[in-house]
């Protein structure tokens, strides 16, 4: 991959057929280290370029697909538009709710960037319409509890990701 990215000729932004760049398919399908690289090599990668007949984004694609290593990745990225919506009005907010991607919810509500949890699709449903309709109690109740009072719920998830690391640092490198 290294040699390919500093191949002059290879354009890294070049879509395929369907549309699809490196950086989207990486995205999609959870390939976390190429994403890192991707970010990291200093290439310019269109990262918000929205692809196909829908007009998903790589940021939209990691968080329908639950890919919270890469959700993290971009999160942390400034170049990211976090509510760039598809054609359908749906957000990478809204599909990690409609597709049930808890971790992927959490991961979003507690970052220090502006999710807007309120915008609407193109049927004038949000992330929250759609977590009830599909029976997710705990994306609800993680809403609900963060539109209460968003500063507590951020807090709360702070402490369990903290405590979550705090865990797994111990778990694999003291034993």
């Amino acid at each position: 991959m290294k040699l390919l990215l500093n191949d002059k000729r290879v354009d890294i932004n070049k879509a395929d057929n369907l549309d699809q760049t490196p950086f989207l398919i990486a995205c999609y399908h959870g390939k976390t280290e190429v994403v890192k690289y991707l970010l990291e090599s200093g290439k310019e990668i269109d990262i918000n370029k929205k692809y196909d007949n829908d007009g998903r984004t790589p940021f939209y694609n990691a968080c329908a697909s639950g890919h919270i290593e890469i959700v993290k990745l971009l999160l942390n990225d400034n170049r990211v538009d976090i509510n760039k919506a598809i054609n359908d009005g749906s957000t990478p907010f809204y599909v990690a709710c409609y597709s049930g991607e808890t971790e992927v919810v959490k991961y979003l509500l507690e970052s220090r960037k502006e999710i807007d949890i309120n915008q609407k699709d193109n049927d004038g449903k949000t992330g929250l319409d759609y977590a009830k309709e599909k029976g997710k109690t705990d994306i609800v109740k993680l809403i609900e509890s963060f539109q209460k009072n968003p500063n507590e719920t951020r807090a709360q998830l702070r402490k369990e990701f903290g405590n979550l690391y705090v865990f797994l640092y111990f778990f694999f490198f003291t034993y």
